[in-house]
């Protein structure tokens, strides 16, 4: 077992990955490949799309700000989750706007059974990274923990970066080829964690384990762009997010010189 969060989630993410790669295979019609939707000016397309992704950290910093629609009560989580459709809306209005075909997000039909495998690998994935954390719950316990209705705003965030990733991906692919885009989204999600390591106090050690978090990136990418889905992708991306807080994976924790239990 790992006392540290990172390896389970990597062998994690693995084994939802390579989970999706045999149920393709057994379900084909379900993710067909079809030829990507091109642009006629893709450079334009994503630089149109880069703009939209500036403004989500502008609508970000007005939530941060507290310009925001009330979080407490029994509505809080769809309240909140709602917020989050607000401050990504500048990256879902670039399609709308732009009258292009939501393809160049990568949906799909049949959204039931895709939400279903994405289910069960999500299932997998957790089992995996609960028999190889030290301390950490079963993975019944933990998948109770995640699926609760009081996340809802967290699923919403999750699912709004996985399209936004995908927004931003087709139109640079489109400029550059998939090979390229592949690498530069990888190293820019990679990167997008460098201004809290810092202010957190990284070292430069710490730093250099972002090159780790650049190969997962292309793991994920690499499929993805293969299903050209993110709805399966979701279910398992929520799920390990979710495992980095103490009061997910486990209930026990060290209070001085006393092991006691965390409420839930």
């Amino acid at each position: 077992m790992f006392q540290e969060h990172y390896p389970p989630l990597v062998v994690a993410y693995t084994v939802g990955l390579g989970g999706w790669l045999v149920a393709s295979r057994f379900a084909p019609g379900v993710w067909p490949r079809k030829p990507v939707e091109g642009f006629v000016r893709p450079w334009k397309e994503f630089g149109i799309a880069l703009v939209g992704a500036i403004g989500i950290l502008a609508m970000g910093q007005l939530w941060t700000r507290g310009i925001r629609l009330p979080e407490q009560g029994a509505f809080g989580p769809v309240f909140a989750a709602v917020s989050q459709v607000l401050i990504f809306a500048p990256i879902l209005l670039v399609v709308v706007v732009r009258r292009q075909s939501w393809a160049t997000a990568w949906p799909r039909r049949r959204i039931a059974l895709r939400l279903l495998v994405g289910l069960v690998l999500a299932g997998l994935a957790i089992t995996a990274y609960s028999l190889l954390r030290a301390g950490a719950d079963a993975p019944w316990v933990l998948l109770n923990r995640i699926w609760r209705y009081e996340h809802f705003d967290k699923m919403a965030q999750v699912f709004l970066e996985d399209l936004t990733i995908a927004i931003l991906f087709v139109r640079l692919a489109g400029a550059i080829g998939r090979r390229w885009a592949t690498v530069v989204v990888a190293c820019l999600f990679a990167a997008g964690h460098v201004p809290v390591m810092v202010s957190q106090g990284a070292t430069w050690f710490e730093l250099a384990g972002l090159l780790r978090d650049a190969g997962l990136g292309v793991a994920v990418i690499l499929v993805l762009q293969r299903s050209r889905d993110v709805v399966w992708f979701w279910c398992i991306h929520y799920c390990l997010d979710m495992t980095q807080f103490a009061g997910i994976s486990w209930r026990w924790m060290n209070d001085g010189a006393q092991i006691v239990r965390v409420t839930a």
